[in-house]
C-alpha cells in the first residue's frame, strides 16, 4: 500500500480550496497532495503524524503542510466507537506554492513568505498567539469569496512567517529522503500500532501484517520511516501517556499499565528518556504553565 495521492477540489472558479470537514472522526490514512496545507483542528483529539514526526493533538492544532509531505491524522478510540455527540471539526485550506502565477512570490516584500513556504516541506506546528490569530482568519475565509479570498490567505501566511510561535515537525533527512511514490505499508503498521500500543506487540505480528518477514521488516521500516519500529512504539506509549498525565485523572501507575508498559521503573525510564523528565516533572511543569496545552 502506497501512501494514497488524495485530489483536492478547489472548487469551481476558485484558485484554492477552503473546505470545512465535520464528521465522526478524522481520516485515518497516511496520504500526501502536491497542494500545501494549513489545517485547523476546531474540535478533536487524537495522535498527528508528519514526515517523521509523531504527536497528540487536540482543540486548536494548527498545522501548516508542505507540498507532498506525507501526513494522518488519527482520531482517539472512543471517536471509532459511535459515541453519540462526539465528532472532529476542522478547517483545512488546499493551495499549490504557485497558484499566485509565476513570479509572484519572488517579489523582495514576500522574502518571509517565501521562507516560510520552504521551511513548510517539513510541517510547522503554530501556537500561541499567532494560533489564536490564525484561527479568527480561518473562520472568516470560510466564507470570503474573490480577492478577500487570496487576500487573507496571504495576510495568514504572512503572520505565520513572522511569528516566533512556530516548530518544524519533521526532520530534514526524512523530507530529502522520503519518496511518495514508493509503495508502502506504513500506513497499515501505524493504524495497527495507533490500535494495539497498549498490548504487547511483536514484530512477527506486525510484519505479519504486511507479508514481510520479521528480519526484513525491521530494516524496511527504518528506511522508511529514519527511526526503528520501537522507536515509534514508545513515541506512540509515551505520547499516550502525557496526554493521560495532562488530563490527571489516572495514577502514574494506572497510566504506565494502561500505555502498554509491563513495569513502572521501566516506564519511568523511557519516560525520562524520550521526554527529559520524569511523568511527575512533566505534570508539575504542566501545571505551571510551562507545558502548552496548544
Amino acid at each position: 500500500m502506497k501512501p494514497i495521492l488524495r485530489k483536492v477540489d478547489t472548487g469551481y472558479n476558485y484558485s484554492f480550496s477552503i473546505r470545512e470537514d465535520i464528521y465522526p472522526y478524522l481520516y485515518n490514512r497516511w496520504h500526501y497532495h502536491p497542494e500545501m496545507e494549513l489545517t485547523l483542528i476546531r474540535k478533536g483529539s487524537g495522535t498527528r503524524l508528519v514526515g517523521d514526526s509523531m504527536e497528540p493533538f487536540a482543540d486548536g492544532d494548527l498545522i501548516l503542510l508542505g507540498p507532498n509531505l506525507p501526513h494522518m491524522w488519527r482520531s482517539d478510540a472512543q471517536y471509532f466507537q459511535g459515541t453519540p455527540g462526539l465528532h472532529i471539526e476542522a478547517i483545512a485550506i488546499h493551495f499549490k506554492p504557485d497558484f499566485w502565477g509565476n513570479g509572484f512570490l519572488q517579489l523582495p516584500e514576500l522574502k518571509r513568505v517565501r521562507e516560510l513556504l520552504e521551511k513548510s516541506a517539513q510541517g510547522i506546528r503554530i501556537t500561541g498567539r499567532t494560533r489564536q490569530e490564525i484561527s479568527t482568519l480561518m473562520e472568516v475565509i470560510l466564507k470570503a469569496g474573490d480577492v478577500k479570498r487570496i487576500s487573507l490567505l496571504l495576510n495568514m501566511l504572512e503572520l505565520i512567517a513572522q511569528s516566533k510561535s512556530c516548530t518544524l515537525l519533521s526532520h530534514i533527512g526524512f523530507t530529502r529522503s522520503y519518496n511518495p511514490e514508493n509503495t508502502d505499508n506504513i500506513s497499515a503498521i501505524y493504524n495497527y500500532t495507533l490500535d494495539h500500543f497498549q498490548q504487547k506487540i511483536g514484530i512477527r505480528d506486525v510484519a505479519a501484517l504486511v507479508n514481510i518477514s520479521p528480519h526484513s521488516f525491521c530494516r524496511y521500516f527504518k528506511s522508511r520511516t529514519l527511526k526503528t519500529y520501537w522507536q515509534f512504539l514508545l513515541e506512540v506509549r509515551i505520547g499516550h501517556a502525557c496526554k493521560l498525565l495532562i488530563e490527571n485523572k489516572l495514577s502514574i501507575s494506572q497510566i504506565c499499565y494502561t500505555c502498554g508498559f509491563n513495569n513502572l521503573s521501566n516506564f519511568n525510564r523511557q519516560f525520562r528518556m524520550l521526554t527529559g523528565m520524569t511523568p511527575t516533572q512533566y505534570l508539575k511543569t504542566y501545571m505551571a504553565g510551562l507545558i502548552p496545552s496548544e
